[in-house]
């Protein structure tokens, strides 16, 4: 669908998406009721009554392709807004997956089991409860049907949870690492079936074990945190380690997951790892000496040589953490914190990439789109036809340039979309604990006359979506572009 920001132009070309009952429409009434156009506004297929089956047939045979009508003629189609059978290519169902009664339960079991926390250790009997508990929801969700298009609908849950907010994200973050991890697997086409259940439960019970340091710790409980605030969070992974390290029921795959859950980026470069390895190694060193020789802290000192060589080695997967860090940042930014209300769902997904560029790979952003973002925004786009983004990409010499480009077709994947370039910018960095890319200098901005098109679809291409210049969020920056292309582009363009 084209962005509702901005005045519409009458002339301007929007995708039609292949809703069954719209084409069965248009056979039971033998009509075509409008023109049917290519994306660059050449006619395919012409209004006509009296249309044959195999005349309205026609029209799915660009359904890859892409087929376009005009926006004002959007009236006369008779598209089922509120429930379309695709969305920008992609087949989506309005079937809930989350079980209420087992997730409320689950995060009520989580508010007591961290208020225990607050003063006793973790012990085997919470964890076989916590196990029972993922064990149930992930039966749950993996016999539900449409279970790879379905609604992932854990925010609609939690409203009525009653809950405090960190059982809320707690729970969240459990959800929807199980849901992206179950489609990730099916994407794969896994099929030893005991094999694929075992690793979605390690990833459950990390996702749910993650931030069980928080409860020993005292939490800042505003945002803008100082550096030296942001320096002493760093150290809940650790922490939320060593609460399940001496446990023997808890898989080493865990253990190695919750200890690396911040450090989701994989490669070389300036990023938002943390612990980094060095601190990491130092510290386990410290406790190995500490432990080695206490008989009762045998499997904590066994899994302490077991991660001191994972990390030096390098050889940990990053796939665990970056879908449970992923899923953690949707499920905080979408619930209220004390500084701050829920962000809605969308909102939560444009923020996740514009933040992206130093915390994630360009996979795992694309994945959770791929897999997750219609899913947990009610089967509504967050990248749409006529956005605005901003693009990143490293050229031969190792130079990094930072391109704004407007959306002209996304097909399927919403971060691998087909481009027109509006100009070039260049970012504002800053690092205040943690790197990110603070805004966009407008004096910087330069116009691109000739308009170049590309095509992310294409994977040579080197190009990476990083950021939604979105006009509630950054509304100079979008004024900025949108002025500037408006006073470029031909109408008939779409």
């Amino acid at each position: 669908m084209a962005s509702n920001s901005g005045p519409q132009d009458p002339l301007k070309l929007e995708r039609f998406e292949f809703n069954a009952d719209v084409i069965r429409q248009f056979k039971e009434n033998q009509v075509i009721p409008i023109d049917f156009y290519n994306k660059n506004g050449q006619i395919l297929i012409h209004r006509k009554d009296n249309a044959t089956e195999a005349d309205i047939n026609k029209l799915q045979k660009f359904e890859l392709q892409g087929i376009y009508f005009l926006l004002s003629e959007r009236h006369k189609v008779t598209v089922n807004a509120e429930h379309p059978d695709a969305v920008n290519g992609r087949k989506v169902s309005f079937i809930k997956l989350v079980n209420p009664d087992l997730t409320i339960q689950m995060a009520k079991q989580a508010s007591e089991l961290l208020k225990d926390l607050r003063d006793y250790p973790l012990n085997g009997n919470h964890v076989k409860n916590v196990a029972k508990a993922i064990d149930s929801i992930l039966d749950d969700f993996s016999n539900s049907q449409d279970v790879e298009l379905g609604l992932v609908n854990v925010i609609e849950v939690m409203k009525s949870a009653g809950v405090e907010t960190d059982s809320e994200i707690l729970t969240k973050r459990t959800v929807i690492s199980m849901a992206m991890k179950l489609r990730s697997l099916k994407a794969l086409s896994l099929k030893d079936a005991e094999n694929s259940k075992a690793q979605q439960l390690n990833l459950m019970m990390a996702a749910y074990m993650v931030d069980i340091g928080k409860s020993r710790m005292k939490f800042p409980a505003h945002g803008n945190l100082s550096k030296e605030e942001f320096e002493y969070v760093k150290n809940h992974p650790v922490i939320s380690y060593l609460m399940i390290g001496n446990l023997p029921s808890i898989q080493t795959q865990v253990k190695t997951s919750v200890l690396n859950s911040h450090r989701p980026y994989r490669g070389e470069g300036l990023n938002n790892n943390y612990p980094s390895s060095a601190f990491l190694v130092q510290r386990l060193n410290e406790y190995y000496e500490k432990y080695k020789d206490d008989p009762t802290r045998s499997v904590l000192v066994e899994d302490l040589q077991r991660q001191l060589y994972i990390l030096q080695s390098n050889s940990y997967s990053e796939d665990d953490p970056a879908i449970i860090s992923i899923s953690g940042e949707f499920a905080s930014l979408s619930s209220t914190q004390n500084w701050r209300p829920a962000y809605a769902p969308i909102t939560a997904m444009k923020l996740i990439l514009n933040n992206s560029f130093f915390s994630y790979n360009e996979r795992v952003v694309k994945e959770f789109f791929d897999f997750m973002a219609l899913s947990l925004c009610e089967n509504k786009s967050v990248l749409n036809v006529g956005d605005y983004v901003i693009v990143v990409s490293t050229d031969s010499q190792h130079k990094i340039h930072f391109e704004t480009c407007i959306i002209r077709e996304i097909n399927r994947n919403q971060t691998r979309p087909l481009l027109e370039r509006v100009g070039t910018i260049r970012p504002i960095f800053s690092n205040s604990g943690k790197i990110k890319i603070a805004g966009y200098d407008r004096k910087t901005f330069r116009p691109d006359r000739r308009k170049a098109v590309f095509n992310l679809a294409n994977t040579v291409d080197p190009r990476r979506v990083i950021y939604a210049i979105d006009p509630e969020l950054d509304p100079p920056l979008f004024d900025l572009i949108d002025k500037n292309h408006r006073q470029t582009a031909p109408k008939s363009v779409a």
